[in-house]
């Protein structure tokens, strides 16, 4: 009898992926694609929608060649959040490269805006801030920059749910997806008309919305035939790669928190409702409930670039394994050396025009001084935000899971347990997007909570305890670093205006 399993989609910025995942949470086999990158301007980030959706099917048919004898149960997809995909009413693609979440060639509409919708009316009508990462702003842009591309639009999808469309025909939202818009009213759960109005959006251009764990089609014939699998498999709406991380890293309960470094990097907690903070943002979770969080756009990010950048060998191959060798050798606190990781600028506690800053080099310092330096530098970055969580929760968070490609790296997770001051725990399974979901996929069609499904299939690899000698080290460290964060924003803003 073949072994039933959900076959899951994980479209992120470096790669897409895909693996089936059995009945226990084992994930039986994956395949993955590198995606290339474009930033043509400073602050654009773009990929192409049309790779996306090959290397997800070549990543597909691959998966299920390794492993022919199973049944599949159901299609779930998991994708970067916030791009935006101009479709039109033929359902065809009008921009060959799209902005991403990352992409902050809206700033200047952002400024326009905030000028007509003072910081508490945005939160409280969107839980959030205006900044250029959400899609409202992008779209606006397109509107003004292509007005061609905006006119003959029907519709304008995320990434996720562009390859829903591409798998099924149709077109819709999830709850994850369009909180992440600007346009989303999250008291209601509905499109806010009144901010559409604002950003001058005609909202039939926007899908309908559902529930994450709906199913909102089944795989067309062709694609059928092509991945070899039987006529009628269902497909799950999914949520934004964010909330399905966290799901695969356990927080599928209230009150449960996660630190998350994957490209970006996030802390972050699961309540009934939305913190409303100019310190924080909130996203719709794949299940009921709300995810407050504090997010750094180049955590692992910077980390990549350390690698490419120094770590490079002759063969033009290094692993961060190599990068850990290094860093442990270094004491805590990098002897002095602080790292700004705003490579992509900030979103919440600085300028979006912010750049990455070394500050306090050595003769002294070697390599690995750098790399630690990355290491915590993106941990003070995210300590101010799980700062701000406690202080608007009440909650005294005493232990995080720790999930994302940083979680892989012993010496990584223990900074954070130092740094934070809070216990850090990582998961057996360090494919938290991956396994999110196939949580949703299973749950959209056994009808089995996502909160059991985790009970099930999640277990503790390793406790990393916060050591009190390095934890003096890095509050003398985090003081300075706060310090030198806010003396740093007048630079960046000038550095703008040069530009």
């Amino acid at each position: 009898m073949p072994k039933k399993a959900v076959l899951v989609v994980d479209v992120g910025t470096e790669s897409v992926r895909a693996a089936l995942v059995d009945e226990a949470g084992e994930v039986l086999a994956i395949r993955g694609r590198a995606l290339e990158f474009f930033s043509p301007k400073p602050g654009w980030a773009e990929q192409n929608p049309e790779e996306w959706l090959s290397s997800s099917l070549v990543c597909m048919k691959e998966v299920l060649k390794e492993v022919p004898s199973v049944e599949v149960l159901s299609l779930g997809v998991s994708a970067q959040m916030h791009a935006v995909v101009p479709l039109d009413f033929e359902g065809r693609l009008l921009m060959p490269r799209v902005p991403i979440w990352c992409d902050k060639r809206s700033s200047e509409i952002c400024i326009q805006v905030n000028a007509l919708l003072s910081p508490k009316e945005q939160i409280e009508k969107a839980a959030n801030l205006l900044i250029p990462n959400w899609i409202a702003p992008k779209i606006r842009w397109i509107r003004e920059n292509l007005p061609e591309v905006y006119q003959a639009t029907s519709v304008f999808l995320t990434a996720k749910d562009y390859l829903n469309f591409a798998l099924t025909g149709t077109q819709y939202i999830d709850f994850s997806e369009a909180s992440g818009t600007f346009l989303f009213s999250w008291k209601s759960r509905t499109w806010d008309l009144e901010l559409l109005s604002l950003f001058e959006i005609d909202p039939s251009k926007l899908p309908p919305l559902v529930p994450s764990l709906e199913v909102v089609g089944r795989l067309k014939e062709d694609l059928v035939r092509f991945l070899g699998l039987k006529q009628g498999v269902p497909v799950i709406c999914g949520a934004g790669d964010m909330l399905c991380l966290l799901l695969g890293g356990g927080i599928v309960e209230k009150g449960r928190s996660c630190d998350v470094t994957g490209t970006a990097a996030d802390v972050s907690v699961y309540l009934s409702q939305p913190l409303l903070s100019p310190r924080l943002m909130n996203l719709h979770h794949a299940v009921d409930g709300w995810i407050s969080f504090g997010i750094l756009d180049s955590g692992g990010g910077g980390m990549k670039w350390l690698r490419d950048a120094l770590y490079v060998r002759d063969d033009g191959v290094t692993t961060y394994m190599r990068i850990d060798e290094e860093a442990v050798q270094t004491p805590p606190g990098a002897e002095g050396l602080l790292f700004f990781p705003y490579l992509l600028g900030e979103r919440l506690f600085g300028s979006p025009w912010a750049r990455g800053v070394f500050f306090g080099i050595l003769p002294s310092h070697r390599r690995g001084h750098f790399a630690r330096a990355v290491m915590e530098g993106v941990c003070f970055d995210l300590k101010m935000s799980l700062e701000e969580i406690e202080k608007l929760s009440g909650e005294n968070i005493r232990e995080m899971q720790a999930i994302g490609g940083g979680a892989k790296s012993s010496l990584w997770c223990q900074i954070k347990a130092d740094i934070y001051g809070k216990e850090v725990i990582s998961l057996q399974e360090v494919e938290g997007g991956i396994v999110g979901a196939a949580m949703l996929a299973f749950s959209g069609v056994t009808g089995e909570s996502v909160s059991s499904l985790g009970k099930r299939w999640l277990k503790i690899r390793r406790r990393y305890t916060p050591t009190a000698a390095h934890q003096k080290i890095y509050e003398r460290q985090y003081t300075l670093f706060r310090e030198f964060h806010d003396l740093l924003q007048a630079a960046f803003e000038k550095y703008r205006k040069e530009e």
